[in-house]
């Protein structure tokens, strides 16, 4: 008898035999050590009586020229199996759709610490037990007739469209308790910072039933909320990312709240989507699913325009309360006080201090300057293993790299011309730190960028800091733009929209509306209606006609017009494969030899692109080109896929990755 073991390596599985002692014990799903190299590793069987042996045995057969003995399983961990079907059944269908390895697809599913033999901790998750305990929460007509649709289906994927603070998380909670109480649900977010107030509404509603799970947690914390999961002692996992693995035994429910953020994809390594994947389990164990969004995606929005997904719109915030007024300043004409900010701003900013309300800013940037300059030579510093400009970050008086995290010490002197004319051009979210701390003192505010979460809680210290109004301003990056609910925000901003404008992506206008959306949107959710302010040096860009009237529909079908034209999703699927090369020379030289195979073979009904230099060149030392394949059939996509990477991989000096519907072409 033998069993294919996985191991969270990005590889195959390997076969072993199992000794008559443990036929009758093993299972899929077992955890079983093992003879690996020349020390034991801790796996999963996910193939019982294979009568041949697995991939990888039969690839080193072929490399070795000879038949290799197999090795037995040593022992059995557990008498129950450690996995559930549907679970590996799901591993199988992300490694293959992804095309990655099922080991990888593991590394993400399953916390590493499972496999290395270390013990759970206490969680020290924070919460605030008052909230909500005094407010009886009466549902909107919208509320009940989103609940009626979504509890009328035992499956199915429903997308609900509300507006900002038209009560979505509410939808929610009714939802998961309108299952059956054998039925579990998985809530994920994209930041872990719009988790601290989403647990503390689920904790009020469900108590010791629901945990939080994400990959901020220690290790031993992440193996004591997965226990719980995986032996059904909750009821709800709120989770980012990788919750979609959650263990459940018997899922009813998953949703996906702020469906349409970039955050849900993973960049590197397995390159899946967490939205996907959660729409593949849901095909799997027959459960359905919620997609939450004030500003969905146009996938999910054409999907349900055309009925593959249950559309239901939410017109109106709870107590009609009216949407942020939106104002866009035009900086080439504005006064300005700073680099930064104009005067118009900074004066609704104090004056809100002084009526003591709340504000957000945005910047989605972090650091001090995202250029370093010589005046007297032009030279900027730039990352010498990427092609981008360095961030300069004054509080540790670094130039650091956002891509590859290396950091250089900028000196007094140019390095090139040895000039002491050096200077600072833009801005990042601590730049517009200090020009606040000067312009308005009294001002009491809180960073929230990646620089000022590092440490554990931290995101939920901040937020919980906003809730008890300890604090009158709240700046950061994206990460404040969504998912908060601060009843006394009557200000939110944007610093420099132009940025998100501008990046050479198909996709660029669809985020900037979102994220602009989103921000408008946090302010007025009180008693007090709320204004937005949006600084931007290009005031005619179509995509704030429809910011100012908070006008998706209109949003949407100008784009999905260019996106049917150019036959970008949702009318295909793509697939980029990325190339890395040591040198510069080598990429030009391998990627003129190899173009015209690439293009040659039966591609019917895929458009290839490329290869071309990819917009950030050079990442981490390797210079970066890449290939587009397009088309309607998404297994064709991947066998074409498979059949360039199988002739890209009898190239010398080539690093290959290969991403699956790529929501970012940089």
């Amino acid at each position: 008898m033998h069993v294919n073991v996985l191991f969270p390596i990005n590889s195959e599985a390997f076969t072993y035999i199992v000794p008559e002692e443990l036929k009758s014990r093993i299972k899929i799903g077992s955890r079983v050590e093992v003879p690996f190299k020349r020390s034991y590793k801790t796996g999963i069987v996910i193939d019982l009586d294979r009568s041949t042996y697995s991939a990888s045995v039969k690839k080193r057969q072929g490399k070795l020229g000879r038949n290799i003995t197999l090795k037995p399983v040593t022992s059995l961990l557990e008498e129950e199996p450690f996995l559930s079907a549907h679970l590996i059944r799901l591993i199988k269908w992300v490694a293959q759709y992804y095309m990655s390895t099922t080991g990888l697809a593991l590394k993400n599913a399953v916390p590493s610490a499972f496999f290395t033999g270390k013990k759970a901790g206490r969680s020290r998750i924070m919460y605030d037990e008052e909230i909500n305990r005094t407010k009886t929460v009466r549902l909107t007509g919208d509320q009940k007739k989103a609940l009626s649709v979504i509890n009328s289906e035992k499956k199915g994927v429903f997308l609900v469209h509300g507006v900002t603070g038209s009560g979505k998380t509410e939808i929610y909670m009714r939802a998961i308790s309108a299952l059956p109480d054998v039925k579990k649900a998985i809530v994920l977010v994209p930041e872990i910072a719009i988790t601290a107030q989403m647990i503390d509404r689920f904790h009020t509603r469900f108590g010791e039933e629901v945990v939080f799970f994400h990959s901020g947690l220690s290790t031993g914390e992440r193996i004591t909320q997965w226990l719980r999961i995986r032996n059904g002692e909750v009821r709800v996992v709120i989770g980012v990312r990788s919750a979609v693995f959650a263990p459940f035994m018997d899922i009813g429910l998953i949703i996906i709240d702020e469906e349409q953020e970039a955050s849900y994809k993973q960049f590197e390594g397995l390159r899946y989507s967490a939205r996907d994947v959660a729409l593949a389990r849901a095909k799997l164990e027959n459960f359905k699913i919620i997609l939450g969004s004030a500003t969905p995606s146009l996938e999910a929005y054409h999907a349900a325009k055309t009925g593959t997904f249950h559309y239901i719109k939410i017109d109106k915030r709870i107590e009609s309360k009216p949407l942020p007024d939106v104002e866009i300043i035009d900086m080439t004409k504005e006064t300005r006080d700073t680099f930064t900010l104009s005067a118009k701003l900074v004066d609704a900013l104090r004056e809100n201090v002084h009526d003591h309300k709340q504000s957000l800013i945005m910047l989605n940037r972090r650091g001090y300057s995202p250029y370093f300059l010589c005046t007297a030579c032009g030279y900027i510093h730039k990352c010498p293993l990427c092609s981008i400009s360095l961030i300069y970050h004054k509080d540790t008086n670094t130039l650091n790299c956002h891509y590859c995290g290396s950091w250089l010490d900028p000196g007094p002197l140019c390095p090139q011309c040895g000039g002491k004319e050096i200077t600072y051009l833009g801005a990042g979210t601590q730049r517009v730190e200090e020009d606040l701390k000067r312009l308005i003192p009294e001002l009491s505010f809180k960073r929230m960028d990646r620089d000022t979460t590092q440490k554990k809680l931290s995101h939920f210290r901040i937020v919980r800091q906003m809730e008890e109004k300890k604090i009158d301003l709240l700046l950061g990056t994206q990460m404040v733009s969504k998912g908060h609910d601060f009843p006394d925000v009557t200000i939110s901003a944007v610093i420099s929209a132009d940025t998100a404008l501008n990046l050479p992506d198909f996709r660029s206008a669809e985020r900037a509306f979102q994220l602009f959306t989103q921000l408008a949107g946090r302010a007025g959710r009180g008693e007090f209606p709320g204004k937005a302010y949006i600084q931007t040096y290009e005031p005619d860009h179509y995509v704030f006609d429809y910011v100012r009237l908070h006008d998706c529909r209109g949003f949407y079908e100008t784009e999905i017009e260019q996106r049917k034209e150019l036959n970008y999703p949702p009318f295909s699927k793509l697939v980029r494969i990325i190339l890395g090369f040591r040198t510069k020379e080598n990429a030009k030289r391998i990627t003129s030899g190899i173009s015209a195979r690439i293009r040659t073979g039966k591609h019917k009904n895929i458009e290839v692109l490329g290869p071309s230099p990819a917009p950030v060149e050079k990442i981490r030392n390797l210079w970066r080109w890449h290939l587009i394949l397009k088309g309607k059939n998404a297994k064709e996509l991947r066998r074409k896929a498979c059949e360039i990477a199988a002739m890209l991989e009898l190239v010398k000096d080539i690093k290959i990755d290969i991403d699956v519907d790529p929501i970012n072409l940089l």
